[in-house]
């Protein structure tokens, strides 16, 4: 496989992760995966890890390590299949593509891309043939990393942050409906957390037959660290908070890791709560500002030569190893809990006509004094090179497949919920813009903040 970045030491990192039911939902429906690709040496949810971190070494000519987060949905069981689905058998295809020779001229990144749109396209088949699990589906957050180059890919609202020294960024964007009438200056960030479409997704593993996966590119720096997690946490706490933990229990990841769990329980915990810590250190990492271009987000368009998997490809044969459900689940792409009400004619116009967009979020306490963050023309976003602006949006189109996929899957989305909308409407008149059960929508704060730090 090539190689993105030529290191010359050891590359460490040191990791941990903790996932929790919550404290409403009745069974976890989150996963997550960390993969040494050396080795194949993995870890998910059903795996017991140990009560100290992991610390995995790679030598120059060792493959990386991939890490990742998914938020499952369906019902009943469906939720809890279709996440497990995703990350094993996103595990699964990695390993598979290292020795595939057909796959060898291809990059990291689009290994990591198949491997999402197969396992994509495996749910949606498991969903078909197995009527217990129509309708499942799951987010997908993956940080891959080849040489000293981590790749993110995306697919949902999960998300991932980067805390860089008293630097923190949110380096996913949400593919969510409020999303886009944030990024279309339709709605503000302050609006979206009370909007009644804030738990609307646009995309889901498993939903579909194919998927449009996000791929980003930065270079890691020694002592970065990244946090992934669903959104069971980032609805309760927001960088801020994951800032002050991390001080708080002086680095150690296992114990940062079940603060901020407690933390979004404390807040009410109605979701599911899966978050990963790791954190990069040794020789084979540059310090911050010896590489050019450190301080960049790179958008990376899907290679036009890759093929897309098909069902013939897939070897499929084995059935979902969970429980079956006694009930036969459906999905929206919405999050559990939510609401909605019938779109207006502008937010139909907005969402049917725009593409997701690369996002930068990062924010200190003294955002006026501090320059913005800056996109170049070819889409590439800057960290700032001093203290973080407020939030701030970089315009980066879409490929042009990915943006018709998202134009289609939102549009999709709105008629089925208009739809759903007029008849809740018609049945309870008067009743518009609260949940069927007469309460209003949560409040959750999503907004990221900084605090300076030593």
């Amino acid at each position: 496989m090539t190689t993105a970045t030529t290191v010359n030491g050891v590359r460490k990192i040191e990791v941990y992760a903790l996932t929790d039911v919550g404290v409403v939902r009745p069974h976890n429906e989150d996963n997550f995966l960390i993969v040494n690709l050396s080795n194949g040496q993995s870890w998910t949810a059903e795996n017991q890890l140990p009560d100290h971190p992991l610390l995995i070494e790679l030598h120059p000519s060792d493959q990386g390590v991939l890490l990742a987060v998914s938020d499952g949905m369906g019902g009943a069981l469906a939720g809890e299949v279709a996440s497990h689905l995703a990350v094993t058998q996103v595990c699964d295809s990695m390993m598979r593509l290292q020795k595939a020779a057909e796959f060898q001229h291809f990059k990291f990144h689009e290994h990591l891309r198949f491997a999402i749109e197969r396992a994509n396209l495996f749910i949606n088949h498991q969903s078909q043939r197995s009527p217990e699990y129509a309708g499942m589906g799951a987010t997908f957050t993956g940080a891959g990393l080849d040489g000293a180059v981590l790749y993110l890919a995306q697919v949902g609202d999960s998300r991932a942050y980067l805390f860089r020294h008293e630097l923190v960024v949110q380096v996913t964007t949400d593919q969510s409906l409020v999303e886009q009438l944030i990024q279309s200056g339709h709605i503000t960030r302050e609006e979206a957390e009370t909007h009644p479409y804030k738990n609307v997704i646009l995309q889901a593993l498993g939903a579909t037959p194919s998927v449009s996966v996000t791929v980003d590119s930065i270079r890691v720096c020694r002592d970065d660290v990244l946090l992934l997690c669903s959104d069971g946490l980032s609805g309760k706490i927001n960088g801020e908070d994951m800032q002050h933990i991390l001080k708080a229990t002086n680095g150690d990841l296992r114990l940062a890791c079940q603060h901020m769990v407690n933390l979004a329980n404390e807040r009410g915990g109605e979701d599911n709560i899966t978050v990963m810590l790791l954190r990069f250190t040794g020789e084979g990492f540059p310090r911050r500002g010896e590489i050019a271009g450190d301080d960049r987000i790179i958008p990376i368009d899907r290679d036009h030569d890759l093929p897309h998997p098909t069902e013939e490809s897939l070897g499929l044969g084995d059935e979902p190893t969970q429980d079956e459900p006694d009930t036969s689940p459906t999905m929206e792409l919405t999050s559990e809990g939510g609401s909605v009400q019938e779109p207006t004619p502008a937010e139909l116009a907005i969402t049917g006509g725009l593409g997701l967009t690369r996002q930068l979020a990062a924010v200190t306490p003294a955002p006026a004094e501090t320059p913005a963050a800056a996109s170049s023309p070819n889409g590439v976003t800057h960290l700032p090179a001093t203290s973080p602006p407020e939030t701030r949006a970089a315009d980066n189109p879409a490929s042009e497949d990915g943006l018709q996929m998202y134009r289609f899957v939102a549009t999709g989305v709105l008629v089925v919920l208009s739809l759903v909308a007029l008849i809740w409407t018609f049945i309870n008149r008067g009743k518009v813009g609260v949940r069927p059960d007469g309460t209003d929508p949560p409040r959750e704060q999503t907004h990221v903040t900084a605090p300076p730090s030593k």
